[in-house]
């Protein structure tokens, strides 16, 4: 906490918030996100389609740009729920604190690696190659990624520890931004593979810079297949307090999630496309249609999803000790 003002001060306007403020008969709720991102699709479906003012619910939505700042505003009681990935749930718990996560958002991971041509072209290898051939395909590879500790970096550094490669000497995982600068990264021969989720890498493909290697948000990793990457969380004593609008706030995020699965793309595109105006047509259908296979249609977190997220930070050294399942994720919210 930085002063009277808390942890999201400058992200948005008057953060000091009763627990439950009523405004035009809804329930005024706040929810974090790390990022304006397709990996949140069912929020901005719920948005669009007054899913949330139905349940009761007056939403704001209030975007970090970060992982970190996102659930230390929930810890810090300045909002109500996090939209983010799960590692967080873990790594407190093993600190002595605790938060629940209540509602899977995305099943699959998220994160996908793309290749220069070139280095596909050397190595004789495409998007319908084996995954056991694609990950003998990284070694020599230097993999740009986020940054050090980020998802994007950890799965670029999973996937050359589970190819039996060193990741000092057979192949490499370096910070190179985001946006733009990945894209140069990319261009310029800094990197000549990336790490990163939709729609960055969609866009590497779109532009002819780069081909798919591995596809996790259609599934090419049967390992990753099944992987919580987005979740919601809730503080467990805002919960007890508020069941009733944990509830509606999770049967929202149920009800777009399987709305989505069950409509066309196209479907889905019009009704959320304002919110990603500013990307290019086929980079927006791109990514769209490759995080829609990901999408939790139910809501339900499974341990072996949970686990799966756990065996990357395990084995990447982020995380010490497996955390079992039922001590971070409630899933008695969930619609029955």
């Amino acid at each position: 906490m930085t002063g009277r003002r808390g942890v999201l001060a400058g992200a948005a306007a008057a953060l000091a918030v009763p627990r439950m403020v009523r405004a035009q008969g809804l329930t005024k709720v706040r929810i974090t996100q790390p990022a304006d991102s397709l990996s949140y699709m069912p929020i901005y479906v719920g948005r669009a389609r007054d899913m949330f003012k139905a349940a009761g619910i007056d939403l704001e939505l209030v975007i970090t740009r970060g992982d970190g700042p996102d659930v230390q505003a929930l810890m810090a009681r300045e909002v109500q729920f996090v939209a983010t990935p799960p590692h967080h749930l873990y790594t407190l718990h093993l600190q002595g604190r605790q938060l629940l996560g209540v509602c899977g958002i995305l099943g699959r991971c998220g994160i996908n690696l793309v290749i220069s041509k070139q280095a596909a072209a050397e190595r004789r290898i495409s998007a319908d190659s084996p995954i056991e051939a694609k990950l003998g395909a990284l070694r020599g590879l230097t993999i740009g990624a986020s940054a050090p500790g980020s998802l994007t970096f950890n799965i670029a550094q999973y996937y050359i520890l589970r190819a039996g490669l060193d990741p000092q000497r057979d192949a490499r995982v370096v910070a190179s931004g985001t946006g733009p600068a990945a894209i140069a990264a990319m261009r310029n021969n800094i990197v000549n593979a990336y790490s990163f989720s939709s729609p960055l890498t969609d866009q590497m493909v779109e532009t002819g810079i780069a081909d798919w290697l591995i596809n996790n948000t259609r599934g090419q990793d049967p390992a990753l297949r099944e992987f919580l990457h987005a979740v919601i969380y809730v503080r467990p004593d805002y919960a007890r307090e508020n069941a009733d609008l944990v509830r509606r706030m999770v049967r929202v995020i149920v009800e777009s999630s399987a709305w989505i699965r069950a409509n066309p793309v196209e479907q889905v595109a019009s009704t959320i496309r304002p919110f990603f105006s500013r990307l290019d047509e086929a980079v927006f259908f791109s990514a769209l249609g490759n995080v829609r296979e990901a999408v939790v249609p139910d809501g339900k977190m499974s341990p072996a999803g949970s686990d799966a997220y756990q065996e990357v930070l395990i084995r990447t050294g982020h995380l010490r000790q497996r955390v079992p399942f039922e001590a971070v994720f409630d899933t008695s919210f969930l619609p029955g």
